[in-house]
């Protein structure tokens, strides 16, 4: 872009009119057309109007002012000269420069956000899909805008939660230490047989409402992950840094700062009352922490969350990874048959990539074979997740961690995509096998006590249409899209590829 033709869109870039002319207001028709009827200007006292009420912008003829919804607005280079500063266009760094220029250092920090994410610093969001769609949403394309339209009232209300932390609980683990988290089993009920309620009992796939109440952790966990996620995600689309400022608040509150920060450890995730102070199951729940990897990195690219603050998140990333290799609950959950041993591998292994210990990232995932060939049938079924109560959902569950995975497998070069066990078990038999439920072409023909969305099978079937590119993945993918409302977040997160020729 020459520099001519991006001074002539500076001028054109109008400068709100309640900035210029210090908040006063001016009197317009109450319609939404632009006005461009002819102005006064005055500054110092001195009258600045142009004669015709156009402004010569480099031989170009430019309106001087106009009226929009009640604003008044003028072109920001007319300003500049006349009060004297000179303005400039950064193409690179998309930003007007009036006056004396900012230092490297502040135009670097600023710039940041403006940069196309890597798709090698991402550990479980697509770069290419989220660059695709800001391009798309910064040339006004309507569809992609009402999604990001919903993301932004999503942030908004984020903006009005929290910070919390975990000293924001009513009971305090058996540890006496409140930075400690602590939960209590998702299907483990109060004993209806003895008089205090305990010992608990099980009640597959019938979660107990007290699991989810301020005496303990999960909520609170659950919501400041999600307003972490929703406002780096709302940040990079609009680049409203105070989304960003939020989205870093909740960050160093939760994980960094010595007073409200959480231990990096889970040693009474998942409590049975009455038969033991935590366990492994426990562990599922840090899913919340995977989830915050990637937007602390899209936050980094920012003042509020610093290098030295995205370095101290990694030492915590990394502690909490030490502690589920070598803890004894660390090491019960991966000994899991089922869904949690391969939520545990996605989890240790990302962990390890983000805090940099690729080579234990390496051997996590390529470990993850041995539970490929004992988890999958040859004919792709899931023993271990149909026995299940709602054996549809942990059998689409256990899908979405294997992909996972498999994702970060591509990163350190093992291949678990066309990973095959001499009898046929492998990652594309068992979505081979779940894939004609998941689009409702057969009925589900095992246990599954409660009716459920489907759409969680979307970040599966779409990463399974990339993978594979078989074209019942992406019908799938694409029929689970549409299902979804025109404005859902997921329509900026997942791209359908397209059918090749």
């Amino acid at each position: 872009m020459s520099r001519k033709y991006s001074l002539k869109h500076v001028a054109v870039s109008f400068l709100c009119g309640s900035l210029f002319f210090s908040g006063i207001g001016f009197a317009a028709s109450t319609s939404t057309d632009i006005s461009l009827k002819k102005l006064r200007l005055f500054v110092d006292g001195v009258n600045k109007s142009a004669p015709n009420g156009l402004y010569n912008n480099q031989g170009d003829k430019v309106p001087e002012s106009l009226i929009y919804q009640n604003t008044t607005y003028v072109p920001v280079r007319m300003v500049g000269e006349l009060i004297g500063k000179t303005v400039e266009w950064d193409s690179a760094c998309r930003a007007i420069i009036i006056g004396s220029k900012p230092g490297e250092e502040a135009k670097k920090a600023a710039c940041k956000s403006t940069e196309a994410l890597d798709d090698s610093k991402l550990l479980t969001l697509d770069a290419a899909t989220l660059n695709e769609a800001k391009r798309k949403y910064v040339a006004g394309d309507p569809l992609v805008t009402q999604s990001v339209n919903k993301l932004k009232q999503d942030a908004d209300a984020a903006m009005q939660k929290g910070p919390l932390s975990v000293l924001d609980k009513t009971k305090i683990a058996p540890s006496g230490d409140k930075h400690d988290y602590i939960s209590i089993g998702v299907y483990w009920w109060p004993n209806p047989d003895t008089p205090n309620g305990l010992p608990y009992i099980q009640k597959d796939g019938q979660q107990n409402p007290e699991v989810n109440t301020n005496a303990f952790d999960r909520t609170n966990f659950g919501t400041t992950s999600s307003g972490i996620r929703t406002l780096a995600l709302a940040y990079f689309y609009t680049e409203n840094e105070a989304y960003a400022e939020y989205a870093a608040k909740l960050l160093r509150v939760w994980y960094l700062d010595p007073a409200t920060r959480m231990n990096p450890s889970l040693n009474y995730g998942q409590a049975v009352p009455g038969v033991n102070d935590g366990r492994a199951a426990g562990i599922i729940e840090t899913l919340n922490i995977l989830n915050t990897l990637d937007p602390a990195t899209i936050l980094n690219g920012t003042q509020y969350l610093p290098d030295q603050d995205l370095v101290k998140f990694k030492q915590w990333i990394g502690d909490y990874m030490k502690w589920l290799m070598e803890n004894p609950i660390g090491i019960d959950e991966k000994n899991a048959k089922n869904n949690h041993g391969n939520w545990y591998d996605a989890q240790v292994a990302a962990y390890a990539l983000f805090s940099g210990h690729p080579d234990i990232a390496k051997k996590v995932i390529e470990d993850n074979k041995k539970r490929i060939a004992s988890q999958i049938e040859p004919d792709g079924r899931m023993p271990l997740e149909i026995a299940r109560t709602r054996s549809l959902h942990y059998s689409t569950y256990n899908m979405e961690a294997i992909t996972i995975v498999a994702r970060l497998g591509s990163k350190v070069g093992v291949d678990l995509w066309n990973y095959k066990t001499e009898d046929g078990r492998s990652i594309l038999k068992a979505l081979e096998f779940l894939t004609p439920y998941i689009s409702k072409q057969k009925e589900w023909e095992f246990e599954q006590i409660k009716a459920e969305s489907l759409s969680s099978a979307l970040p599966t079937m779409a990463t399974a249409a990339k993978a594979y590119g078989k074209p019942e993945f992406r019908a799938t993918a694409e029929k689970l899209l549409k299902e979804k409302d025109a404005t859902a977040r997921e329509n900026l997160l997942f791209a359908v590829p397209k059918a090749s020729n």
